[in-house]
């Protein structure tokens, strides 16, 4: 036996230790590692959330099961990158009720509850808001130049 262990024992009972420490230390780096995706999600969402009040808003009422949202989603991405400096762009998502009660909030905090409330039954509706006013809707349109538009009506006046 080598100095110091002094028994078949203790080399297992050594041998335990260093894999309970090995554990414990990825066990905590993926902990450490949730916790900084989470903190950034969050502050990514956050930043996406505040609208610019000088600019009219787009709201998109959508739900992941809704093959209408769908065939709207490239357009919008396109138009949010085209118009993104100068729109506020919100997505209500009405997918369960979970994603639907947060978009009720957010709605609320917008001065959107009655176009929300009105249309949270209607997927792939888009309404545009200038003074927290709707001036434009629309439901179930993939028509590009329909939004383009509204929303540069929306910016003139």
């Amino acid at each position: 036996m080598r100095a110091g262990i002094t028994s078949a024992k203790e080399i297992l009972t050594e041998k335990k230790l260093k894999g309970m420490k090995k554990t414990i230390f990825i066990a905590f780096a993926g902990l450490l590692l949730f916790a900084a995706t989470s903190v950034s999600v969050s502050a990514q969402d956050s930043m996406m959330m505040k609208p610019n009040p000088k600019n009219p808003t787009v709201a998109i009422i959508r739900a992941d099961w809704c093959s209408a949202c769908k065939e709207l989603e490239p357009i919008m991405s396109e138009l949010k990158q085209q118009y993104g400096d100068k729109l506020n762009f919100v997505e209500l998502d009405v997918t369960n009720d979970e994603t639907t009660a947060k978009a009720a909030a957010t709605a609320k905090s917008l001065g959107m509850t009655s176009f929300f409330e009105a249309n949270k039954k209607s997927t792939s509706t888009v309404g545009v808001f200038k003074n927290k006013k709707q001036i434009f809707k629309t439901t179930h349109n993939p028509d590009r130049s329909v939004y383009v538009a509204a929303f540069d009506k929306a910016l003139k006046s």
